[in-house]
């Protein structure tokens, strides 16, 4: 018979975990598909024990954690960022190849990965970004913004709306000089020409939509588009937005990178390892996390590569093995590791 029942079931911890390492928690990398992932505290017990009142002291030295695992990718990049400092990682470029319109729906402010990346992992060639129908050409930093995330692949996200003026009534919009103007005050800054603004809560629709700005001054917005002839007692409730693409929005993107032809890993002479931080994170059908976190690891054992036969079923796997150590530059008591838990 059953002698109790589970306390806190979702701590029941099912699945493996992804590994990430890096310089710092804010550059950690993915090192891809593995097995056997483990990680362990690891102290020395220390008591000083009186001759006549007992332990006078109980505690612990030589905190340390290990964390390893099978990787299955044999990845020369990820090898390097392990031994850090000691192996030496370089790589050849191969010819630039041009991506023409790659299709990105960019929703909210939430990056979007290009598909190919710099084998280099720097920022991609070229890039131009127009609209779906490829009209429009859209303006980096006014209507999308460009970063490279930490695996070294360009990322695309439309840029945050900035609110030039909201609910506005007393917007004049006149043609053929194609100008909104405010009677009242002035737009808020930030401007400037060949933005694209978003205009909305006009009375005359072929006044809303997208707009390209040729000047601009405190209380006037000159754009290229066409416009029709309104004026406050016409009803409209102006609000203009810089950046023209709209959440959800289908765009174009082409760009050019880089491969490469090959890369080299190469070791000896160098003797001292540069420390990384290491991750195990795990994710549950919810979508909740466990995920623990040590600080300073540096590689406790060398490379193996223990090639299986041809008919195996089995790829190869490169075991790696690492000991972390307190950082001393952290709070005292949160110097070795961090185990962060959401699912229980």
């Amino acid at each position: 018979m059953a002698q109790t029942t589970p306390q806190v079931p979702a701590s029941i911890r099912l699945g493996n975990v992804k590994w990430e390492m890096g310089a710092t928690v804010g550059t950690l990398v993915d090192v891809g598909a593995l097995k056997s992932a483990k990680w362990e505290y690891r102290s020395t017990p220390v008591k000083v024990k009186s001759a006549n009142a007992g332990v006078l002291y109980s505690g612990v030295k030589d905190e340390e954690c290990g964390v390893s695992g099978d990787l299955y990718e044999v990845n020369l990049e990820r090898l390097g960022s392990f031994y850090s400092g000691v192996l030496t990682h370089a790589t050849v470029a191969a010819a630039p190849v041009p991506i023409t319109d790659e299709v990105q729906v960019l929703t909210g402010t939430t990056e979007n990965v290009l598909t190919y990346r710099n084998g280099a992992g720097t920022e991609v060639a070229s890039i131009a970004v127009t609209n779906g129908a490829g009209t429009t050409t859209w303006r980096r930093d006014c209507d999308y913004v460009i970063n490279v995330n930490a695996n070294g692949y360009t990322t695309i996200a439309r840029a945050y709306p900035k609110a030039i003026c909201t609910t506005l009534a007393d917007i004049t919009v006149a043609t053929p000089a194609l100008t909104y103007t405010t009677a009242a005050g002035t737009f808020v800054s930030g401007l400037a020409v060949g933005d694209h603004i978003i205009v909305s809560g006009a009375h005359f629709a072929g006044n809303n939509g997208v707009k390209t700005v040729t000047a601009v001054t405190g209380s006037v917005i000159t754009v290229a588009e066409a416009c029709t002839a309104e004026i406050p007692a016409d009803g409209g409730s102006f609000t203009i937005t810089r950046g023209g693409i709209a959440s959800g929005t289908s765009t174009l993107v082409d760009y050019t990178y880089t491969p490469l032809a090959s890369r080299t890993l190469k070791g000896g002479g160098l003797t001292t390892f540069t420390a990384s931080v290491c991750r195990f994170t795990n994710t549950n059908s919810a979508g909740k996390i466990f995920r623990i976190t040590v600080f300073s690891a540096t590689p406790d054992t060398g490379i193996v590569l223990d090639f299986p036969e041809d008919d195996s079923e089995d790829p190869l796997v490169c075991p790696i093995s690492m000991t972390g150590v307190p950082d001393t530059t952290l709070t005292a008591g949160e110097q070795l590791f961090e185990i962060y838990d959401e699912q229980a």
